[in-house]
């Protein structure tokens, strides 16, 4: 074998499995099966710099943020992206002194885990006009709460376990996506784009309550098992996008797009989220009764600019806003009788930028920031930092990207004791590490 083979081997080899590695992750957070907002699956590129659309420019995953940036493709390009997060959150109480001072936060429940997802998309393009397809995550439904119960005895067995308290949800709502652009031949600098999203779920299921082992305990929030997982059937509408390209000139360009949302509709789905008054914030409740829950969820706008600089070495900045409008959110939950949850939510905005620079060697770096406010309370609101870069062989490129958030809010004791007083919510942290990993093939 040539030694210019055996070396591509090599390289394809180490591409996969940096692929693989990036695979391995994807969680939510508590509230992933309430804010189901329309969620544009970009590739690797995109995320290192803040999730920006423009950086799609010419790849078919723009078919699920602005379908008109698929103009700038040629011929056949196909694209593989693996993502997830490594979710980890705690929860503590305070712990005070017998003069009311405080003293430390008392953690009393730590969950850590990984959970995959990917998706695919295809594209052809010619000189004024192409065509994607995609097949993507657009909600990941996952969430696991999991905290030991344990109790005092006198025996050889100080601190035996008796109970769980439980909160499991797990699913995935997937999107297969069509779209095209068109670039006028009377209007060279203009692309205009269209996509639709059909909403697919699959292995839903949720489950809220207490699992009992082997004897009944006051410090369990019930004294039986109520914890079960309940499956529920899927049924969902169409994401509809509309997308728009100005460029100024080979430097300046301008991105618009806008997202009208399907509903979704969840049969039996056990576990239903309402407002907690108290709180002011959904809270989850356990109700077999209802046998249908839709989901009216938000329209998303978009708008981007990207600017290339007069640079020997080529550089590339990136802004972009996106206004989610969190006031059209609507739950009904069809049993005995219909109800409604209307948060009422104020619509939010997103802010994202990045910078690429490419070196002499051909191997870029990305840096990315995004902020996106929290539509439930200003703790939530979510600040992003994103890093990344992409390695070409031939017709094959890999883009890898990291990123990283924390936040910390207070909520109630989600499995409060009978006769147990807190001085206050407790608080909660909650930190994630993105893994991401894009492999492009053209033809």
């Amino acid at each position: 074998m040539k030694r210019k083979d055996i070396k591509m081997m090599k390289s394809m080899k180490l591409l996969v499995s940096l692929l693989l590695i990036g695979s391995f992750a994807q969680a939510q957070t508590f509230f992933s099966n309430v804010l189901l907002e329309s969620i544009s699956y970009s590739n690797a590129r995109a995320h290192a710099l803040g999730g920006v659309a423009m950086a799609e420019w010419g790849h078919p995953s723009a078919v699920t943020s602005n379908p008109a940036l698929g103009g700038g493709m040629t011929g056949f390009t196909f694209g593989l992206t693996s993502k997830g997060i490594h979710l980890r959150e705690r929860r503590s109480f305070p712990v005070q002194d017998t003069f009311g001072d405080f003293l430390t936060d008392n953690d009393y429940v730590h969950n850590r885990y990984w959970i995959l997802d990917g998706g695919f998309v295809a594209g052809y393009g010619q000189k004024s006009w192409s065509v994607m397809v995609g097949y993507n995550p657009v909600n990941n439904l996952n969430y696991t709460y999991k905290e030991e119960i344990r109790t005092a005895t006198y025996d050889y067995n100080r601190d035996p376990l008796v109970g769980y308290h439980n909160v499991s949800f797990s699913g995935m709502v997937n999107g297969l996506s069509v779209g095209g652009a068109w670039n006028p031949q009377q209007a060279k600098w203009l692309n205009l784009g269209v996509s639709a999203t059909k909403l697919m779920g699959k292995n839903i299921e949720r489950g809220f309550g207490v699992t009992v082992l082997d004897r009944p305990d006051d410090r369990l929030a019930s004294d039986t098992t109520t914890f079960s997982l309940i499956e529920s059937d899927f049924q969902g509408g169409v994401d509809i996008r509309l997308g728009t390209v100005i460029s100024l000139s080979d430097r300046h360009a301008f991105h618009l797009a806008y997202t009208f949302s399907g509903d979704e509709e969840f049969e039996y789905p056990g576990v239903i989220a309402l407002m907690d008054t108290t709180l002011m914030m959904p809270a989850y409740h356990v109700d077999h009764s209802v046998h249908k829950q839709t989901v009216k969820r938000p329209n998303t706008l978009s708008m981007g600019y990207r600017y290339i600089p007069e640079n020997i070495l080529k550089t590339e900045i990136f802004v972009q806003t996106d206004l989610t409008f969190w006031n059209d959110l609507r739950f009904e939950y069809q049993g005995e009788d219909t109800t409604t949850f209307n948060p009422d939510w104020d619509n939010t905005w997103a802010f994202k930028t990045g910078v690429e620079h490419v070196f002499s060697s051909g191997i870029p770096i990305r840096l990315g920031w995004s902020y996106t406010k929290s539509p439930i309370r200003n703790e939530l609101h979510q600040s992003k930092i994103h890093f990344g870069t992409g390695y070409h062989i031939e017709r094959l490129i890999l883009d890898l990207n990291v990123s990283w958030y924390e936040s910390i809010y207070h909520y109630n004791d989600l499995f409060p004791i009978e006769g147990e007083v807190r001085v206050s919510r407790d608080k909660v942290r909650e930190a994630g590490v993105q893994v991401m990993a894009t492999m492009t093939y053209s033809l």
